[in-house]
């Protein structure tokens, strides 16, 4: 891993090699890192050489790209969380307290994100607390359409996708993004319904995209809003690993 100046600032090189690479290729991961995948035995020189080759490309990348966000500050800006088809408004406590938790406040319109005064790390702290929210906000999610769609679920596990919403196996198995609960609740809702239907078509064929038009009727509108989000969404808690 090497660093680069573009428009002044430090931007990370990570190379890659390949088997079986052929061309040099560019990409800008979410983390903001360039990305550069080369040959085998192609020498950090060469790759060096290649990125500045491709200079302005990665100036306009760059600068159309969101910027990697701790969860404290994506939270600052945006503070609500979603679950259980809801949206809820954030307020982070400092608190005299072990162990991170929440609970609900307002009549259940708020929730409360208390982290104790004793974290040494208080973003590290707010990202694995919105995580166990995540898990406990989608697995009841999950649930719920599954079994209003008569739908059996086999395992479920929220993660830290790089790049991905969420996937389904052969097995029946469903793994989301924790963050599904920084979105709408009809874009959370859209990416399940998704998942659920690839328990019956573990495809994207034209009978997938029937099945899950039926189950989102909004299919469409839904799938073009989170697409829109997702470059600036997926970049959300990638400072704090």
């Amino acid at each position: 891993m090497f660093s680069i100046l573009i428009n002044d600032e430090p931007v990370p090189v990570e190379v890659k090699r390949r088997k079986g690479t052929r061309h040099l290729r560019l990409s800008l991961n979410h983390y903001n890192v360039v990305v550069v995948s080369v040959p085998w035995q192609c020498s950090d020189r060469e790759a060096l050489k290649f990125v500045e080759k491709q200079r302005a490309w990665l100036e306009q990348q760059i600068a159309r790209t969101p910027q990697a966000l701790t969860l404290c500050q994506w939270l600052t800006e945006h503070p609500e969380l979603s679950g259980s088809g809801d949206r809820f408004v954030v307020r982070i406590e400092s608190a005299e307290r072990l162990r991170a938790d929440y609970i609900f406040d307002a009549g259940g319109a708020e929730i409360v994100l208390r982290l104790p005064k004793t974290s040494h790390d208080t973003d590290l702290a707010l990202l694995q607390l919105v995580k166990r929210f995540a898990k406990d906000a989608l697995g009841c999610r999950v649930a719920y359409h599954a079994k209003r769609l008569n739908l059996e679920v086999s395992k479920l596990s929220v993660r830290d996708q790089v790049s991905r919403w969420g996937s389904c196996s052969i097995s029946g198995g469903i793994s989301l993004n924790w963050r599904l609960v920084l979105v709408a609740p009809e874009l959370q809702d859209y990416v399940i319904l998704h998942e659920l239907a690839h328990l019956t078509e573990m495809n994207h064929s034209h009978r997938f995209w029937s099945l899950l038009d039926h189950y989102d009727p909004n299919r469409a509108v839904h799938e073009a809003q989170l697409d829109a989000q997702t470059a600036e969404v997926m970049r959300v808690g990638r400072c704090e690993l």
